[in-house]
């Protein structure tokens, strides 16, 4: 693996643990700040791995954003 992989794996890493924490959070009946402060941190860090790899790619974020909306649609239709 390539190293400019390691940062959209980094900032991916980052939303998927901040979302575990959220639903462990949320399980365990939390506070509706550390709720929010987690969902926001997920939400950042999944953002950021998006952003990151549509930068590795060469592509603009929007047009990579399209491009895996694409993509997931076309597999939830043929499912």
């Amino acid at each position: 693996m390539k190293r400019k992989w390691w940062l959209p794996l980094g900032a991916a890493s980052l939303g998927l643990i901040a979302w575990i924490a959220f639903g462990v959070a949320l399980a365990m009946q939390a506070e509706r700040s550390t709720l929010l402060l987690l969902a926001t941190v997920g939400a950042l860090g999944l953002e950021g791995a998006i952003w990151t790899t549509a930068g590795v790619l060469g592509v603009s974020a929007f047009q990579a954003r399209r491009e895996i909306w694409a993509q997931l649609r076309i597999a939830f239709q043929k499912g």
